[in-house]
């Protein structure tokens, strides 16, 4: 649960996760997730799928008497399907279901989109998922400042991750019914910033997908709420957020 500690800093906190990964651990048939089949299921807006329709671009190279195409943005087979979507990227393979959404306010999209091929392949073996988050942010406190708060036993960080955790370089927790790994370590691009990366991990405790449809949607605003009250409550005023990443 959520911590009182963290609460009271909820009305104070800003948006600070722009970025989101979900990620589902299974057994999948990438060759289904062809554009035409999302554009027939209406699993997304038109818009969202349009690019991937659009004639490959060519170019002629004259002293090469060449002509370079370059391809449509996505590769689906058998064995892998990467789809560049407008907002999104999607990659699945045989084994791992993965959606990158780069902007917060896509995020409703994203579930969506899970919600809807999870129902239509109801059937989908899935052990687990989890929902990730990865940033490099600069705060108004320093680096060693925000290490100490997180890696120094004190009472409030027993307070938010309880007795029972694993701290080192990272801390190995159970948060509402997620197993959270947090990993934290200077920022490689920004001067005294700061990489944060969280890992929530639902166990499947049946062999279908209703455990995705039916829940994904609190777990993301408990998971994304946790998160930013968290920075909140450790490390003082976000001052900037390095943009994509990927």
């Amino acid at each position: 649960k959520l911590l009182e500690l963290i609460d009271m800093e909820k009305e104070n906190a800003k948006e600070i996760i722009g970025r989101c990964i979900f990620v589902a651990l299974g057994s999948f048939n990438p060759a289904i997730l062809h554009p035409e089949w999302l554009s027939r299921h209406k699993i997304l807006p038109e818009e969202e799928i349009a690019g991937l329709f659009a004639e490959p671009l060519k170019k002629e190279i004259p002293e090469l008497n060449a002509v370079i195409e370059f391809g449509q943005n996505f590769v689906v087979s058998s064995t892998q399907t990467s789809l560049h979507l407008k907002s999104f990227i999607l990659n699945v393979t045989r084994e791992k279901f993965e959606i990158h959404s780069e902007k917060r306010d896509r995020f409703p999209l994203m579930i969506d989109l899970i919600k809807k091929i999870f129902l239509l392949l109801s059937e989908t073996p899935i052990k687990a998922y989890g929902l990730n988050f990865e940033e490099h942010i600069k705060f108004d406190k320093k680096f060693h400042e925000i290490a100490a708060s997180f890696f120094t036993a004190t009472g409030n960080i027993k307070q938010v991750f309880g007795n029972d955790y694993l701290a080192g370089h990272k801390i190995i927790s159970s948060v509402d019914n997620a197993t959270l790994t947090f990993k934290f370590e200077p920022s490689p691009v920004m001067d005294d910033g700061v990489f944060f990366k969280f890992n929530f991990h639902y166990e499947n405790d049946s062999s279908d997908t209703k455990f995705i449809v039916d829940k994904i949607s609190a777990n993301l605003e408990r998971a994304i709420t946790f998160a930013e009250n968290l920075f909140t409550s450790f490390c003082g005023n976000m001052i900037e957020r390095k943009g994509k990443i990927r």
